[in-house]
């Protein structure tokens, strides 16, 4: 919960005397002392403050970790230190991971070297595939010579004798057909036992087997070779086909491989980078857990600060965060650091408040300016919220303004003579102990703080506040 007051910034004007200043006068009379309290108008620029207390946060902090397992091998950092971006902090044993981005690295330009030369032919290559699709050519139509002249050979001797057969049939069949003609065989009815009719039979039994015999030589012939020599062309003409027009499919494929490849590298890579713990931004070390010569991972950290710039997070409750606007000046002070102060400016105000004990609170975030002194994470600070000044106002002690009777307020001028003279006033900012005042009076004057005296002797006046005299 926050407290609001104002806090004032004199401006020093030609004063008859100090700035502000308390005097004790002992005034006499014949048979009593009493003593007075005498305060000044001064000239002074009150500012309205919301003031709040917090913690001392640098711009970023971070805990960073290896991104792997292995043996700590260097620590290079300890509390305390300042670091740069991309200052390396710890490391682990490399040895396999650099192996590993060694082959990892071969393998993706083989792939890269395989993709080029399916884009791009090499023209040795298709020189040897168009040599194989003439080698393939070649084979083949020996084949089918070859082939031809199994066949012809093998037609010539299986069907030589259907020729001596057909010859054979028809002579019996003519015999036969002379002797059915003849009148006696006709008569006697003889001639479907004749030998004619015999020999007839015969005849075309042994015609029908060539027949058969050389159809079956003509089926049987062997053509695995030519088939053979044949595919052999086909597939030489397709490799030469596939080498010097590549399918959009081969393309596509061959362009996967060497981004497989490549991914494979760079995870090589990130595995080794993975195995230190790099600094991402300037900053001071405030952790260091990794040990030479012990197991590091996941667990083994470094707390980096990004102390470049600092913020401090403060809580002002619901009744005064209205007043509180992004952009408005911040005083800061620190209770570690009695003689250092700096500047800030309100950066963030959070749009949701938290309860605590039933009040309701809202963060604020502060960025400081930069200071010379050293500054620490967590350091108490002191912040007040600048949100209204008035400058150049006349301001009195609060002690020396009265409430008149009739009301409204006046203080007592104390004059040449040191008697008393009430001038009305209207009152403006306050913080208990100056005022903002507006009325017939002048900077420099005097007023009483306490009840002036009936007398007018004085014996002294400490412009510090202190009593003085006899």
């Amino acid at each position: 919960m926050t407290k609001k007051r104002i806090f004032i910034f004199l401006v020093v004007v030609v004063l008859v005397g100090a700035g502000l200043a308390f005097a004790t006068t002992r005034s006499q009379a014949s048979t009593s002392t009493t003593q007075t309290q005498l305060g000044q108008i001064t000239q002074a620029t009150l500012s309205s403050v919301v003031e709040s207390s917090g913690s001392v946060i640098p711009k970023s902090k971070i805990t960073l970790a290896f991104g792997t397992s292995g043996v700590v091998t260097k620590v290079n950092v300890q509390v305390g230190d300042q670091v740069k971006k991309g200052d390396v902090l710890a490391e682990l044993d490399t040895t396999d991971l650099e192996l590993a981005i060694a082959q990892a690295e071969q393998e993706y330009l083989n792939v890269q070297a395989t993709y080029s030369m399916t884009v791009t032919p090499d023209p040795n290559s298709v020189a040897a595939a168009e040599l194989a699709v003439s080698n393939a050519a070649a084979s083949y139509k020996l084949a089918q010579q070859k082939y031809a002249v199994n066949k012809t050979d093998q037609v010539m001797i299986s069907c030589n004798n259907l020729d001596n057969a057909k010859q054979s049939y028809d002579d019996a069949l003519t015999a036969y057909n002379i002797y059915i003609t003849n009148w006696r065989v006709q008569v006697n009815g003889t001639a479907d036992i004749s030998p004619q009719k015999s020999q007839l039979d015969r005849a075309k039994a042994a015609y029908e087997q060539a027949v058969a015999n050389c159809n079956l030589t003509k089926s049987s012939i062997n053509t695995s070779g030519i088939q053979s020599a044949y595919a052999s062309l086909v597939q030489a003409k397709a490799n030469l086909e596939a080498l010097q027009n590549p399918s959009e499919r081969t393309l596509i494929n061959a362009a996967a491989d060497v981004n497989d490849a490549k991914l494979a590298y760079d995870q090589a890579l990130q595995d080794l980078e993975n195995a230190k713990i790099v600094a991402p931004f300037d900053g001071v070390v405030t952790t260091v857990g990794p040990v030479v010569g012990a197991q590091g991972g996941g667990n083994t950290t470094i707390k980096l600060a990004d102390n470049a710039q600092y913020h401090v997070d403060v809580l002002v409750d619901e009744a005064e965060i209205a007043q509180v606007k992004t952009g408005q000046q911040v005083k800061v002070t620190f209770d570690a650091l009695t003689d250092v102060s700096t500047t800030g400016a309100v950066t963030r105000i959070s749009p949701a408040g938290t309860v605590s004990n039933g009040v309701v609170n809202y963060t604020v975030r502060v960025d400081l300016d930069p200071v010379t002194a050293t500054l620490r994470n967590d350091m108490t600070s002191s912040v007040s919220v600048i949100i209204g000044t008035h400058a150049n106002v006349l301001a009195v002690p609060g002690g020396a303004i009265r409430s008149a009777t009739e009301g409204g307020y006046y203080v007592n001028v104390v004059q040449t003579d040191g008697t008393a003279k009430q001038v009305p006033v209207k009152t403006g900012y306050t913080d208990g102990t100056l005022t903002e005042v507006a009325g017939e009076i002048q900077a420099g004057q005097q007023v009483y703080i306490s009840e002036p005296t009936t007398t007018t002797q004085q014996r002294g006046l400490n412009l510090f506040g202190m009593r003085i005299g006899g």
